[in-house]
This record gives C-alpha cells, sequence and structure tokens, in this order.
C-alpha cells in the first residue's frame, strides 16, 4: 500500500496528541504492545469528562473513520463490554459505539463522517467510566483501505501518516540513562555530579516511578553504610517528609514529585527527555551507540547519542532493544499492584452493577465484613493495598496490559460486591485507583556476575561490593488462602514470602553493567540477580544506591576512555575509593 499517497488524502491523529484530555488519562505503559500511548477513560464508574481536538482536514467532502481501540473484558467475559465510547465530530456522533469489539487492539469501523470545513472539532465521549481506551483516530475517503493492526505494520503505517519518518538529532552526551525512578534519577543525578553530561528519557510527565503520585509505592531499604558511608547521600535527596502505607492517607501529593523534578532540573548537566518512550537502539561491534526515542503526544521520532548508557527502565527496554542477555521468569514471579481506596463521602453512594467483573459474590477477601489481609488488616484499610496483585502467572512483558486489566476487574468485582451484594459502606465511593501499575519483576539483565540467592545466604564476599541490600528475601505468590476468589484461573491477592539475611549484603559492581554490550549499565529491578535474588535488592532505595555508584563508575569510564568492564579489570580501587 502507498501509505504516502494515503496520507495526502487522509487523517491520521494520535489520541495522545489532543489537546484537551478533559478527564481521560494518557497511558504510555504498553507502547511495546500497541506501539503508541493511548487515552483511557479512568472514572471508576463515572464517565470522565469529553477529550477534545481541533483537527484540520485535507478536504472537505465524505470520509470513513476509524479507532484503534479494543474491548478490553473481552479476554474474559464477551457481549458486556463496559469501556464504551463515542466519537464526534463537529458534534455529530458517529454511528458506532466504540470499545465494543474484540478483545484485541484493532481498528473498529465507526462509519462515515460528512467534512463541511476543513477546521474540526474531535470529540472522545466516554459513556461509562469504566477504562474504555483509544490510541488514534483515521479518517480517509478511501473506502477499500482498512488500517493495519499488526504493530510492526501499523508502526510504518503511523510514521507516514505523522510525517515522522526519520528521526531528529537532539545531541551526543556522555551518558544516556534511560527511566526516570528513583534508580534512573539517582544515576543521572551522581553522573551530572561527576561532570559527565547526561541525558534522562523518561516515558511519563513525572519523575519517580513507582515511588511518584502515579503509582504510590513507598521506598524500602536503607543507606549509608560502612565502608561506604556517602552511598544514599543522593537517595536521601529524594525521601518524602510524610508517608503513608494504604488506604485514603495513601494520597498523590506524599510523593513530592516536584522535588525530584527540581533536583533534576537543577543540575546545568542534564537533559531531559519526558514523555519520551525508548523504542530502539543501536548496535556496533557489541556497544550502543545511540538511542531512538518517540514523543508519546505526537509520535515524532528523535536520536540521542552517547558513550555509555544506563537501563534503569525496570523492564529492561533499552537491554532488550539493544540485545543484551537476560533473564525472565514467565511464570511464578512477582506481579503488579494498581492501589486504591475507599473514601466516606457522609452521604448515600451508588455504585452500578460489574457482570464483567470478577464475581466475588460468593469469596471473603481483604475488607469484605471482618475478612483480614495478610497482616491482618480488616475494614476499607484492607481494600487495594500492596497484595492486590496480579500478572503472576503470565509473561510480564507480553501480558502486561492484561495484568493491569485484572487488577481493575478485581476492584471493580469486590467494591460492586460490597456495595450491591453486602450493603456496605453505604455512604463510601471509590476514591482513588493508580491507573499506572508498580512493576515488581520482570527482564532481569545478566553481567559478569549473576548474584544468587546461596551468595547472599552463604555471606559471599565479592572484592567489587558497593551496594548495601538490606531488605530480606521478598517475593509474593498468589495467597493460597484466597483460592476461592481466583475461580477464573488469574490470582489477584498475594502473600510476601520473607526470609532473613545478615544485613548489611554488599552487591558486587558486576551485576551492574551488561556482560556482552559493552558500554551498558544497569540499576533497579533490572539489574543481574536470580528470581530469588531479587526479591532482596527490588526495593527503591537500594535501586537508588546502586545509580549512585553507576555515577561514579561512569565517570572513571569517561576519564579513562574505557567500558564498564574496564572499571573492575583495571581501576577496581580507584572505583571504590570513589564510592566512600
Amino acid at each position: 500500500m502507498d501509505y504516502e499517497a494515503l496520507k495526502h488524502k487522509s487523517l491520521f491523529l494520535e489520541a495522545g496528541a489532543f489537546t484537551d484530555y478533559g478527564g481521560w488519562v494518557r497511558d504510555t505503559q504498553f507502547i511495546p504492545n500497541i506501539g503508541s500511548a493511548y487515552l483511557l477513560a479512568h472514572g471508576l464508574g463515572v464517565p470522565v469528562k469529553d477529550a477534545r481536538h481541533t483537527a484540520v482536514f485535507p478536504a472537505c467532502g465524505k470520509y470513513r473513520a476509524w479507532a484503534f481501540t479494543r474491548d478490553w473484558v473481552a479476554s474474559w467475559k464477551k457481549g458486556v463490554a463496559p469501556g464504551l465510547f463515542e466519537v464526534l465530530v463537529n458534534g455529530e456522533k458517529l454511528p458506532a459505539v466504540f470499545g465494543s469489539e474484540n478483545e484485541n487492539w484493532h481498528w473498529q469501523y465507526g462509519g462515515e463522517v460528512e467534512i463541511t470545513s476543513a477546521d474540526a472539532e474531535i470529540t472522545l465521549r466516554d459513556l461509562t467510566g469504566f477504562e474504555g481506551r483509544c490510541a488514534a483516530l483515521f479518517f480517509t475517503p478511501d473506502a477499500a483501505f482498512v488500517p493495519p493492526a499488526d504493530i510492526a505494520e501499523l508502526t510504518a503505517f503511523r510514521r507516514v501518516m505523522n510525517g515522522f519518518e526519520g528521526e531528529r538529532d537532539c545531541g551526543a552526551y556522555d551518558v544516556i540513562v534511560a527511566g526516570g525512578g528513583i534508580a534512573g534519577i539517582c544515576a543521572a543525578l551522581s553522573g551530572a555530579r561527576s561532570g559527565l553530561r547526561v541525558a534522562l528519557v523518561q516515558d511519563r510527565p513525572v519523575v519517580g516511578g513507582n515511588n511518584s503520585s502515579e503509582a504510590r509505592v513507598w521506598l524500602g531499604g536503607k543507606t549509608n553504610f560502612e565502608p561506604f558511608p556517602r552511598v544514599g547521600d543522593i537517595v536521601a535527596e529524594l525521601e518524602q517528609e510524610k508517608s503513608a502505607h494504604y488506604g485514603k492517607d495513601n494520597i498523590g501529593a506524599l510523593y513530592e514529585d516536584e522535588k525530584k523534578m527540581s533536583l533534576l532540573t537543577a543540575e546545568k548537566n542534564i537533559t531531559l527527555f519526558m514523555e519520551q518512550f525508548l523504542t530502539d537502539a543501536r548496535v556496533e561491534d557489541g556497544a550502543i551507540t545511540s538511542v531512538t526515542v518517540m514523543d508519546t503526544r505526537s509520535g515524532e521520532y528523535k536520536r540521542l547519542t552517547a558513550d555509555l548508557f544506563v537501563d534503569a527502565t525496570g523492564d529492561a527496554v533499552l537491554g532488550a532493544a539493544a540485545g543484551a542477555d537476560f533473564e525472565i521468569t514467565t511464570n511464578g514471579h512477582m506481579g503488579m499492584t494498581n492501589v486504591w481506596y475507599v473514601e466516606d463521602t457522609g452521604e448515600p453512594q451508588r455504585f452500578p452493577r460489574c457482570p464483567w467483573a470478577i464475581d466475588l459474590t460468593h469469596c471473603e477477601f481483604p475488607g469484605r465484613k471482618d475478612g483480614p489481609s495478610t497482616y491482618g488488616q480488616t475494614g476499607e484499610i484492607a481494600l487495594g493495598g500492596w497484595y492486590w496483585e496480579s500478572g503472576c502467572e503470565h509473561d510480564p512483558i507480553e501480558k502486561a496490559e492484561y495484568a493491569r486489566d485484572t487488577n481493575f476487574r478485581a476492584m471493580y468485582g469486590a467494591w460492586d460486591c460490597i456495595k450491591n451484594v453486602d450493603d456496605a459502606y453505604k455512604n463510601y465511593r471509590l476514591g482513588n485507583a493508580c491507573y499506572i501499575g508498580g512493576k515488581r519483576e520482570s527482564r532481569r539483565l545478566l553481567g559478569d556476575v549473576i548474584l544468587t540467592k546461596s551468595d547472599v545466604y552463604g555471606l559471599r564476599v565479592f572484592e567489587d561490593a558497593c551496594v548495601p541490600a538490606t531488605w530480606n528475601f521478598d517475593v509474593h505468590y498468589p495467597d493460597r488462602k484466597f483460592y476461592p476468589c481466583f475461580h477464573e484461573g488469574d490470582g489477584f491477592l498475594t502473600k510476601d514470602y520473607h526470609e532473613e539475611f545478615q544485613k548489611p549484603y554488599f552487591l558486587p559492581y558486576r551485576c551492574l553493567y551488561s556482560r556482552n554490550v559493552t558500554n551498558l549499565f544497569m540499576a533497579g529491578r533490572n539489574v543481574s540477580v536470580t528470581h530469588d535474588a531479587l526479591g532482596a535488592v527490588r526495593v527503591m532505595r537500594t535501586g537508588g544506591m546502586m545509580g549512585e555508584v553507576i555515577g561514579k563508575a561512569a565517570a572513571l569510564c569517561k576519564k579513562y576512555g574505557e567500558t564498564p568492564r574496564a572499571v573492575y579489570t583495571k581501576h577496581l580501587k580507584e572505583f571504590l575509593d570513589s564510592c566512600k
């Protein structure tokens, strides 16, 4: 198909490019699976405000309309689609109701519309408040053309339609840090303060990752231990004044997104690439030469060049793109949590029945009547805590949206049961639910050392030990106590299994760089450890300290023109001294 010819007579509109999102939110978590961000009608059962955008059609006339969307519950139950929305053009509704077909992302045909003026207002109107989603709209006079849904072909199609077939050169840096969570922030600050020119790539509008207002996970682990008493100083700069781990007290403001961002913007050596998703890496002779990032709003592609790279993405997005060796536990790994809470409004609140949600009518679950959580909490505080966790049985990359949506179906099913079956919490409503998932485990990049549980238990001493681990072995699996709730097959309530070890245990530096991509560091939950050992090192203060020492190692790489491995083989003493 000649997409270039089609482009000049059609209109392609990324949902992320809408100028007014209204009450919709932009979700970038699943770009690897569908090729773009999408707008999500996350209204907790109340229809959200319209999203609007003024578009310019190439000419007046009749157009066929398409929306890239899906029926998000059809994987479980068909014919009960909750995520419905309409598309309006200049106030006129298209014939179709979208989000009602097909469990997979696809182009749903919306009917024809007559365009009488080149400028037209496009509106997304949510009908339910139950997680409707739209990634793109396409209008064409071509009656025979159906836009592609295959991700490779769709990516090629959208690049032509958006006019971004090439890549804009956005400069060269000493080090590029991919991922703006705690580990990435610390790596960027440490590198910049060591004199390096740093680019930090983050796919969200805020930094902090799991420790942000978007995911609301508290910091774990301890810092600043001899013989490296200063490792942890940057983490300390990111600490929140207050914390609240459960329920309605766990509000977004506690996570101080602005403070984290201000630390980054204050560093003259850091260039921020916010709301940019890393899509590709160029590798020559075993080393990354540049990365490609995509603007999650416009779809524009940019190229960034550097000598050194840090993968702090959690999912090892950069490492996977560069061909770095990795391991992944696809069944029996730790899952994803979307924390939520309910709030007392002081007056009766209705909530609709949710026949498409997980049916918990005949189940005991935390927060229902006297049903306790893993820690014995009961009542509203037991609803929506970290243990409402899904995805442990599925590939954490390929089925990430499935896991997040399982969390949604569990939440809506629990609240439907409480409100409409038990007639409880009469004055309560759903107060907040994080649509950004807090992941615990996915890809683990492999370094020259793969730390094991037996290494930690046996107190194996590594000469390049530099990052203290203090959390304990903490891994999560579906809680057997709640197996009757899992009658549909997917676990969504977990139990944490803890085993202690002598603390602190110091991770070796060789866990923090790739064994086969010569200029790639890693920090955070994607470092070189086994699944079991990850339970001891995955918490965010520990990941932040990984970022701190990586910044120092990168400075030595720059000083001597060496690789991360050479810091260990040639400059170990100088590196360890720099960490003190």
